[in-house]
């Protein structure tokens, strides 16, 4: 055996070994849920319904409908204003019981990221000279639909870098859209470290980097923030329109190799564990049958690490459709900064509006 080919087959090696590690790494992560599904869910929202002052409740719960469903942005405030209760206008009793529905709606990892996605707007305001909102205060949650036993309703939570849309007793269960982004990327606030994103940052940059070297898997183009995103007005594009066919949408799933498709899985994850267990382990199981995976594809582009804008990742299946962007910071475009977003092409507002 040459010296080269010697070199090859161990750097093919240790490749393998990284691919197999992140996928176990993050095939391994928990994320908690408390009781969850409609009537958990239920509960909770009219117990913070019922703490809100009687002008709070009329601006908190909208009428369920495809116009106010679609009412979201990913932007401050500023340039996309909200509907619902401002959270930071929540007096101590209030604020329990809204931190009560975000469990019975959320597991432990979508409270975290909501958390930390608040924190960096804490390490943005005293930045925003411009006076756009940065601001952990100013996030709103809101009721499209009167919580219900059995009608269909959603509960939606937006703000800067998150918009979570989880609608209950629809057609489909749904968790999405859901938006999330963060900037910056890591901070501190005192002595605590926070890198928000990094368990979908980092699966998306496993996979990114594990099909660096396959040309199928390239998307053409150059892209600059997440293709199927809202609007300054709201999601005004949905319904959406997505790739059909298999040209143009990276590589098959089935043209993987077994270490390569569980980092597939394990990216979908990511994103699908946010919501309570109530709702991603049902949305989990129908986006991995064997007949799902067999028309997932997944493109990528830029920079394999992430370490540049442009750089993306995209896993977009008969269903699920996830993308992931790297973009210059608002603050300072020398740094970086991500957008991310999970889509579902049959259940998005639980699938009541899509004509």
């Amino acid at each position: 055996m040459t010296k080269r080919r010697a070199r090859l087959l161990a750097g093919l090696s240790f490749a393998a070994t990284l691919v197999a590690t992140a996928a176990s790494a993050h095939e391994d992560r928990v994320c908690a849920s408390a009781p969850g599904g409609s009537g958990p869910a239920q509960a909770a929202a009219r117990a913070f319904l019922d703490s809100l002052a009687p002008i709070q409740r009329a601006t908190a719960v909208r009428t369920y409908n495809k116009s106010a469903a679609i009412r979201w942005s990913n932007l401050p405030i500023a340039l996309a204003p909200r509907v619902g209760v401002r959270l930071g206008d929540l007096n101590e009793a209030q604020t329990a019981a809204a931190k009560a529905l975000l469990q019975s709606t959320l597991s432990s990892c979508g409270i975290e990221l909501l958390d930390g996605v608040r924190a960096a707007d804490g390490v943005l305001k005293p930045l925003d000279n411009r006076g756009i909102g940065w601001d952990p205060a100013n996030y709103f949650v809101a009721f499209i639909g009167e919580p219900s036993a059995d009608k269909p309703w959603s509960l939606k939570v937006d703000g800067h870098h998150i918009a979570l849309n989880l609608t209950f007793n629809a057609a489909h269960v749904s968790a999405t859209p859901l938006f999330d982004g963060i900037e910056p990327v890591e901070f501190k606030v005192g002595d605590r470290a926070y890198e928000p994103l990094a368990p979908q940052a980092g699966a998306m940059r496993a996979l990114a980097t594990a099909l660096s070297a396959t040309p199928s898997a390239k998307l053409a183009g150059e892209f600059r923030d997440v293709t199927r995103g809202s609007t300054p007005d709201g999601d005004t594009n949905f319904p959406i329109t997505y790739p059909q066919g298999a040209t143009g949408r990276g590589v098959a799933y089935s043209a993987l190799p077994p270490a390569q498709q569980a980092l597939v899985r394990a990216a979908m994850a990511r994103w699908v564990e946010l919501p309570n267990g109530a709702i991603s382990k049902p949305l989990m199981a129908d986006y991995s049958t064997a007949a799902a995976l067999a028309q997932t594809y997944v493109g990528v582009a830029g920079m394999a690490d992430l370490s540049k804008p442009g750089s993306y990742v995209r896993i977009d299946g008969p269903r699920i459709w996830i993308e992931f962007i790297v973009q210059p910071a608002a603050r300072d475009p020398a740094q970086i900064h991500y957008h991310t977003i999970w889509r579902d092409k049959l259940a998005d507002y639980g699938g009541a509006f899509a004509r």
